[in-house]
């Protein structure tokens, strides 16, 4: 995926299927070598970030076979305790959770290199923490992370001082293999987080306290292989519908979990949207007009940062947002960069620290390029409500967490044609 291509100005109307969840998909694929036996996934989503977990792990000896009717069979059994390609384990931000499954599997856990999209320093300092509380040494081999817990790895409190996904998922992961009982407080709440916890216990952990704060492992439970479905992606279902109001349109995104679109649907409520929920579904009618609001990101249940840019191009489409919206970034405070790309299309911003001005503009057809996965998709949002072409360059970022997207899009009525 190298360019997209967007003739907006259309309503979207209809139905999108939600695949499985990129953000979950992650720590379960590198959690699955704790069982060193073979695990089956269903509903895992072919976006490049999982692909290319895939290939970390075949790196490392996994054997993995797609089969009839999209299930994905990963035989952990013949994972090596090897150090991974840099060139792969560099690419994604999800290559650190090698670290906790490896070192709970192996006692021994070593990683070149991490990427995923750059919105400054993004630190592993409670990981490491907590591992160290855990009984692992950190040292360094030529630039490569080293972990080894030469005592075997032992139970700990572990008192985060954010409630961060990743290290959350990385201690959980070791955990598993700590004797005795571990505690992590200030956990992270994240449906993907519930996840995890849900996969790990089908593969025999005692865990109690998933989707709350406070996570609790009881060690050394022998763990095997199993069958899991990935959960619906929430950001998926989330751009749909920010897509839908950018344009004026109604739709329906099927196979989600509506609770844990709580804090969004919210807000696209008091924007104006009429939002009807069923038990899988979420359907979306926008008005012709809507409030351009403030909103603040942060852990979950507050409104999530991965939705925070498409919110954002919501609030600078002149033809339909009243008033100023405000993003405060309590997350990734380093996540505006898009917003030089969308002033190519006209909006103003004005940016001060952690806070984002948006005024509803009139948008022009330009060429930008995605500098990143959810801000590449705000782009494609304001391009589909303006009328006429706009290209998006550099969009294999796009591709990292958005399964056929051309193919849905235009199901609902875009103009939209993917290239390269």
């Amino acid at each position: 995926m190298n360019k997209i291509v967007v003739n907006g100005g259309n309503k979207l109307v209809g139905e999108v299927e939600i695949g499985g969840s990129k953000n979950a998909a992650l720590p379960i694929l590198f959690a699955g070598i704790l069982t060193g036996e073979v695990c089956i996934f269903s509903s895992l989503p072919r976006v490049s970030d999982v692909l290319l977990t895939l290939e970390i792990l075949r790196a490392l000896g996994a054997r993995i076979r797609f089969v009839e009717g999209g299930d994905v069979v990963v035989d952990y059994a013949t994972v090596r305790p090897a150090i991974p390609p840099i060139a792969l384990t560099g690419a994604i931000r999800g290559s650190v959770y090698l670290l906790g499954a490896m070192l709970g599997r192996f006692g021994r856990a070593c990683l070149g290199g991490v990427g995923g999209c750059d919105f400054g320093s993004r630190p592993i300092d409670q990981h490491l923490l907590g591992f160290a509380a855990m009984g692992a040494a950190e040292d360094a081999d030529n630039g490569t992370l080293c972990l080894t817990a030469a005592k075997g790895l032992c139970a700990a409190d572990i008192v985060l001082k954010m409630p961060s996904v990743g290290a959350t998922a990385n201690l959980l992961m070791a955990a598993t293999a700590a004797e005795g009982k571990t505690v992590i407080r200030n956990a992270a709440a994240e449906p993907h987080v519930a996840a995890l916890c849900d996969f790990l216990t089908a593969a025999g952990a005692k865990i109690a306290g998933q989707g709350t704060d406070v996570l609790t492992v009881f060690g050394k439970k022998p763990l095997h292989g199993c069958r899991f479905a990935i959960i619906p992606d929430m950001i998926e279902a989330g751009t749909y519908l920010a897509a839908a109001m950018a344009t004026g349109g109604r739709v329906t995104v099927k196979n989600v979990v509506p609770t844990h679109l709580d804090a969004p649907l919210a807000l696209l409520r008091e924007m104006g949207a009429t939002v009807t929920v069923g038990k899988t579904y979420v359907t979306l009618r926008a008005p012709a007009h809507y409030r351009a609001l403030t909103v603040e990101t942060g852990p979950y249940p507050a409104f999530p940062t991965d939705l925070h840019p498409q919110l954002a191009a919501l609030f600078t489409i002149g033809r339909r947002a009243t008033g100023t919206g405000r993003v405060v970034e309590r997350v990734w405070r380093e996540r505006f960069r898009y917003t030089e790309e969308l002033a190519k299309m006209g909006a103003e911003v004005k940016i001060d620290g952690e806070c984002a001005e948006f005024l509803p503009s009139r948008l022009l057809p330009a060429t930008v390029r995605s500098p990143d996965l959810r801000g590449g998709i705000a782009l494609l949002i304001a391009a589909l409500s303006i009328k006429g072409r706009c290209e998006i360059t550099n969009a294999a970022t796009v591709g990292r967490g958005y399964e056929h997207l051309e193919t849905k899009l235009r199901g609902i009525g875009a103009d939209v044609r993917v290239l390269g």
